[in-house]
């Protein structure tokens, strides 16, 4: 069974961690806010396929695709 591409979005207000082309692992860190000690981390493993920005909902579409 394949696995589909996973969709995150997160808020646009704070720069991201992760670049296009980069791999994560679930759990590595997508999104520091800062001042905080919180951070939006990423639920799935694979490769940062592609990173759009929604002007409509100020958030960032963050495709990630399975490793193969």
């Amino acid at each position: 069974m394949r696995e589909r591409r996973a969709i995150l979005r997160v808020s646009a207000t704070y720069s991201l961690e992760v670049e296009v082309g980069d791999a994560v692992h679930r759990g590595d860190k997508i999104q520091t806010v800062p001042d905080t000690e919180e951070a939006v981390v990423s639920s799935v493993s694979g490769t940062v396929e592609s990173i759009q920005f929604d002007s409509g909902n100020h958030e960032f579409v963050i495709v990630i695709a399975p490793t193969p």
